[in-house]
């Protein structure tokens, strides 16, 4: 397939996730084009099940091409990649036709509902040759990109423990009404399968490493909710907190923590990794540095932080490693940084992997199937009581 110069884009769903980061992608192609080369980008079709969101969306890019039916968007044979911007319910169909059509995929995560699904699509992406992306986009934040480069240049030595934490909280948590977004059907789980992927794919990409036992416990605190806009009520069926153990290749080990109950914290992301030369702390809040110790007298030094004063008692520093500042190259890999309008996008990278380019930061369907297995075997670990070894048969989970 010989590279296009100009590349047209279909976007099914016009929610927020499109609005935020997929199409502030695609539109900064056309900067980047304009300043290094490649090829230009157009979005010309919107896809939406919501009329009046498409129309609102339709006037506001100037794009005509309007349509509640994303079959038509795969008949639409100028049509080069497609965004997958729906509930995680339809990501399979849609892929699988998209796929089907010989589009190329930028898809939200999960990836599916469950794993055999999420690897039907990436068997059929690689068996078509279409190229695919997936929206694990915290891989973008500057100070995971430094964290990488880290651990997979060498300076914290092997990996022996890491703890991946991604959750959020806020007030009125028991009174919130049910939705179909909160149900397993629509979504596959709750915060595991919302905020999960990311720090699996995370913990993946910075390692090198497949995950191969988990261990897992998860709770649903409010076992009964209102339907919104509705008198009656409904069991729930995902967990409000999802905390497994996690065996990697080799010895490493990682502790996973998502909920949607850590009370006024918001959103709270945070790793630490901890190896045989050094040890590094992340946290999003902060994309912009990371707290390491590197080498052995700065282990050493930060190791006396911890010691036991006969005056004092024991005690540690509030962070005990000193700030790393994140290197620039690392900010300008963010798209649109340069220009003061960062956006946290793989449109750009995906439309570079077209025009015969291979971004390193780029994850595709097998990252998110890699994910999605390890999510399901979570469940499946939960509700029998016991670790589950991975890889799962994507025939029969």
């Amino acid at each position: 397939m010989s590279a296009k110069e100009h590349i047209r884009v279909a976007v099914i769903g016009v929610g927020g996730i499109a609005r935020g980061q997929h199409i502030p992608g695609y539109l900064f192609c056309n900067d980047r084009a304009q300043g290094v080369g490649g090829p230009t980008v157009e979005i010309a079709a919107f896809c939406d099940v919501n009329e009046t969101s498409l129309q609102a969306m339709g006037a506001q890019h100037g794009i005509s091409r309007l349509t509640t039916d994303y079959c038509e968007v795969m008949a639409m044979e100028d049509i080069d990649i497609v965004s997958i911007c729906t509930w995680p319910d339809t990501h399979h169909q849609i892929a699988m036709a998209a796929i089907a059509a010989g589009k190329h995929i930028y898809c939200e995560k999960p990836l599916a509902r469950t794993y055999p699904l999420a690897q039907e699509m990436c068997d059929a992406a690689h068996r078509a040759g279409v190229k695919t992306a997936v929206g694990f986009t915290h891989r973008l934040t500057p100070a995971a990109q430094l964290a990488h480069r880290l651990i997979t240049g060498g300076s914290l030595g092997e990996i022996y423990q890491m703890m991946a934490i991604y959750s959020m909280g806020g007030v009125d948590f028991a009174e919130r009404a049910l939705t179909p977004r909160r149900t397993r059907a629509v979504t596959g789980g709750g915060p595991l399968f919302e905020l999960g992927p990311h720090m699996v794919d995370m913990v993946r990409w910075w390692t090198g490493q497949e995950i191969t036992a988990v261990c897992a416990q998860n709770r649903t605190y409010i076992k009964r909710r209102r339907w919104q806009d509705r008198e009656d009520w409904a069991d729930v069926d995902i967990e409000d907190a999802s905390t497994f153990l996690a065996n990697l290749e080799g010895d490493t080990t990682c502790v996973f923590s998502h909920s949607s109950v850590i009370t006024g914290r918001n959103f709270d992301q945070r790793v630490e990794v901890y190896g045989s030369r050094g040890a590094l702390l992340y946290d999003q809040a902060r994309p912009f540095e990371l707290r390491a110790c590197l080498g052995e007298e700065m282990v050493r030094l930060c190791a006396s932080y911890g010691l036991y004063d006969p005056l004092w008692g024991l005690y540690r520093q509030e962070e005990p490693y000193p700030v790393i500042p994140v290197p620039r190259e690392f900010v300008d890999a963010v798209p649109g940084a340069r220009q003061g309008k960062p956006c946290r996008s793989y449109a750009p990278a995906l439309v570079a992997a077209l025009h015969g380019e291979t971004p390193e930061i780029l994850p595709t369907f097998e990252d998110g199937a890699r994910a999605q297995e390890v999510l399901d075997a979570v469940l499946l670990s939960a509700e029998e009581r016991r670790w589950v070894d991975l890889p799962l048969d994507s025939q029969s989970t």
